[in-house]
């Protein structure tokens, strides 16, 4: 079976696939189960709301007309690699979770399918403000719907907070700074430590806090600076300084640079973690269902700066949406089924309501009901300081954009880590990055990307 070849191309006990029947849930080589049911196949990266569209799914392969039975197979720490292997052997599933990876490293090859083409008039009217030209709108094609957004977020234990005398959060990254090393300071002798980010992948724990900061801080995404149509990476010099300091012994919970997420978030729920940076959409499900904490006991607030200032938005990341493989031979009954599962007002309700994501749909936001754990964090809400930016020319296409040497989330992790000179360090990258972005455009896979009179607080 398809899933079998994959699985065996991927170290052992890489992929979680706790809420799937088997591995292709008895279904033969032309996709049917023993008694003739279609088999229609999602892949998740997400666990922190599996439990959730697990019983939705549950409910529909029961009581489906279709003749459909839906296999839901949940890859957490390594769903690119997952994707990258099966779209190489042609064995990618009929619905993917969206990561944003993912969607544009294929998006120009013609993977996903155009939704647009199996839309009525009722539900393109229901999700016309979730179309974002350029975006999941690509040349008239609509590649995605994203009903929930999150973004970054300072989590921090209130308990703590309170035993060392911290009467309120960080607002700049001196105060993080001085916070993470008096937490340290008076509690590591009980195993409790200021800050923790889980390390082993740079890029995984980096594009959740350091690219907001900067974001925020000077307006530049993913070391791009829009109204100059280049890359810059000079900026990052005195935020790289503050996450070194925070990253040391002084501060940090033992072990970070091998440090996953989901043993972090077992720390903090433990109570051995002072504070850490994550997405807004994932920490509720996760203290609610994967590792229960008492709600009174953790909370949320905009991450730290240097300056404590807004020069620009902080990036919301698209959620809660799903691609279809344009080159399933099911592709128009999977997008049925996508439709009937993940865009119905009782899904999005119900998950706006546990928790599993903030809705970007005003009336959903407005008939959902939150609940008083939910409600009391109003961070996990969007607020002003967040937005839509454009995307980078990398971004855009990864192809057009093919840069030499590691990439600057491995190049921070040889300065925070390693002890590289970061001037040097962050020349080198600007160097490298616009070397590579200016090849795409000569060579006709890339384009220019300049915003006249960009404005970063109204991208």
């Amino acid at each position: 079976m398809k899933c079998k070849r994959i699985l065996a191309l991927m170290t052992a006990g890489a992929m979680t696939a706790a809420l799937v029947t088997g591995c292709g849930g008895g279904k033969d080589e032309s996709g049917s189960t023993e008694d003739g049911k279609t088999v229609i196949t999602i892949w998740s990266k997400d666990r922190h709301d599996a439990n959730f569209i697990q019983e939705r799914i549950d409910e529909y392969n029961e009581t489906n007309t279709d003749n459909v039975q839906v296999e839901y197979e949940l890859y957490t720490d390594n769903f690119e690699q997952a994707v990258d292997l099966a779209a190489q052997s042609g064995e990618l599933p009929d619905i993917l979770k969206l990561q944003d990876q993912v969607y544009n490293k294929y998006v120009n090859q013609g993977q996903w399918a155009d939704l647009y083409q199996y839309m009525d008039d009722d539900m393109k009217e229901y999700f016309k403000d979730e179309v974002y030209e350029g975006i999941n709108e690509i040349d008239g094609k609509l590649y995605y719907i994203p009903t929930c957004g999150t973004t970054g977020r300072l989590i921090y234990n209130t308990e703590i907070f309170d035993r060392v005398g911290i009467e309120a959060p960080p607002t700049t990254m001196e105060e993080m700074v001085e916070d993470a090393k008096l937490i340290t300071s008076e509690l590591s002798g009980e195993g409790i430590y200021g800050f923790a980010q889980h390390m082993k992948s740079a890029s995984s724990a980096l594009e959740r806090s350091l690219d907001l900061q900067m974001e925020r801080e000077t307006g530049i995404k993913k070391g791009f600076d829009f109204a100059k149509g280049e890359y810059d990476f000079s900026g990052y010099k005195e935020l790289l300084g503050y996450w070194t300091e925070l990253l040391s012994d002084e501060c940090a919970f033992p072990g970070c640079e091998a440090l996953d997420i989901d043993p972090l978030r077992t720390q903090f729920a433990n109570g051995k973690i002072g504070m850490y940076i994550s997405w807004t959409h994932s920490e509720p499900g996760v203290y609610m269902d994967q590792f229960p904490m008492d709600s009174d006991k953790w909370d949320v607030a905009p991450i730290p700066t240097v300056s404590g200032e807004d020069v620009g938005k902080q990036n919301i990341t698209f959620t809660s949406a799903y691609l279809i493989n344009a080159e399933s031979k099911n592709a128009e009954l999977a997008f049925k089924v996508y439709k009937d599962i993940f865009t119905t007002e009782d899904f999005l309700i119900g998950y706006q309501e546990g928790g599993y994501g903030v809705s970007i749909i005003p009336d959903i936001v407005e008939k959902a009901a939150l609940s008083d754990e939910i409600a009391d964090k109003e961070w996990l809400q969007m607020q002003d300081i967040d937005g839509v930016l454009p995307l980078t020319p990398q971004e855009k296409n990864a192809q057009a954009v093919v840069v030499e040497g590691e990439d600057y989330y491995k190049t921070f992790e040889s300065v925070y880590y390693g002890g590289e000179d970061v001037d040097a360090a962050l020349a080198d990258l600007t160097d490298r990055y616009n070397k590579a972005y200016q090849q795409g455009i000569e060579d006709g896979t890339g384009t220019e990307v300049k915003i006249e009179n960009y404005d970063p607080m109204n991208p």
